[in-house]
């Protein structure tokens, strides 16, 4: 059923694509094409798949608002070069908007002194707002992108003092990029003020991350995937491998599970906020490797004779063909994939199908107001016969 959409810009802007259905459309939608896309690789997946959802508006922990001459906005869908400008972003989370209102009320007071990057001419000096604020813990963050090219970097850098000096934004960063690049994150930030790490608490776990590194953007969701996945892996293994382990989110929330934690990720802003991840929990048993998940054979992790589990949460390309081949020659008793790209999760859970059966499989609205779904399947080795 059609509704009126709640932003004004929906339709223009290119964030939302689907305002305009009631939610309970939209998740029915989502089923549907998450089913569609198991049965064509053969692998089944019940009718009455279960969907985990919470808030369907002011979820997200990250916006990156791009500078217009008006202020903040996002890209007008299918015209990068061109803008639309709102007062209120209604999926970014309450946090969100609050440093959003104060970021936009320094620009129109200072809009005279600020030089506005062109995207087309790709000169000028202030680029984005990329703002984030952690949905459980309140603590958020603002790093101003600025053109690395520009002459005018120093006095925007005064402008940005100023803005920090007022504000309650607990962390306010400098990140500068290539004009000839469209990036609103970059490691080589400059803090202003605060520190280059925010963090969120899930439970009773606090993690760490790094205000230009990757974090789940639903909070409220990303607590149903870990109860689900912790519901499903059990207790008593001696080790357990977290690929594609982030700052530690799913490993170190498992670390009961196992005696032994091993979490691999190729992002040094990812481990960095791994190791405060493990002194922050008091985790004994739980150890980073910064490294491709490709090179997991040859970190000397020690498998043989016991009982393993791995977690596994590739990027939207899916599991690469050497990890393939470390499940093949160590078989785990049990995987648990979490996939942003079902259609690309159900092609692997196929290939993975010769040695695995899928014993349950659920579906998590990360992404309300988007066509885009997190799924999470179980799978146990089958037994030789």
């Amino acid at each position: 059923m059609e509704r009126t959409p709640q932003c004004p810009v929906f339709g223009n802007c290119g964030g939302c694509s689907m305002q305009d259905r009631d939610y309970a459309v939209q998740i029915e939608l989502k089923k549907k094409e998450l089913i569609v896309d198991f049965s064509l690789q053969k692998v089944g997946i019940k009718d009455d798949l279960k969907v985990f959802l919470k808030h369907e508006f002011n979820y997200r922990n990250r916006m990156d608002f791009p500078f217009s001459a008006e202020g903040l906005g996002q890209r007008k869908k299918g015209h990068f070069e061109k803008m639309v400008h709102f007062k209120k972003c209604h999926i970014a989370n309450a946090g969100v908007q609050a440093v959003f209102d104060e970021v936009q009320a320094w620009f129109e007071s200072q809009k005279d002194k600020l030089d506005v990057f062109d995207v087309v001419k790709t000169t000028g000096t202030i680029r984005y707002a990329t703002i984030r604020s952690s949905f459980f813990s309140g603590e958020s963050s603002v790093t101003f992108i600025l053109n690395l090219d520009s002459l005018k970097i120093g006095e925007h850098k005064e402008l940005i003092a100023g803005f920090a000096a007022g504000s309650k934004v607990q962390n306010v960063l400098i990140g500068l990029v290539k004009h000839n690049t469209d990036q609103s994150a970059t490691p080589a930030v400059e803090v202003v003020k605060g520190s280059a790490y925010i963090s969120e608490r899930l439970g009773e776990k606090v993690f760490n991350y790094h205000t230009q590194g990757f974090f789940q953007s639903n909070s409220a969701v990303l607590m149903d995937i870990i109860y689900y996945i912790k519901d499903k892996v059990g207790a008593e293994y001696d080790t357990l491998i977290d690929l594609y382990g982030g700052v530690g989110t799913l490993g170190i929330s498992l670390m009961d599970a196992a005696k032994e934690i091993f979490i691999v990720d190729n992002n040094g802003l990812n481990t960095s906020a791994g190791a405060r991840n493990i002194e922050a929990n008091n985790c004994k048993n739980v150890k980073f490797f910064e490294a491709d998940a490709e090179k997991s054979s040859e970190l000397g992790i020690d498998l043989a004779g016991k009982r393993s589990i791995f977690v596994l949460d590739p990027p939207r390309n899916g599991i690469q063909r050497k990890v393939f081949k470390y499940i093949k020659n160590t078989l785990p008793e049990k995987l648990i994939y979490v996939s942003c790209n079902p259609r690309r999760m159900a092609e692997d859970i196929k290939i993975l199908s010769e040695d695995y059966e899928l014993k349950d499989f659920a579906a998590f609205d990360m992404f309300p107001q988007t066509r885009h779904i997190e799924a999470v399947g179980e799978m146990v080795r089958k037994s030789k016969e």
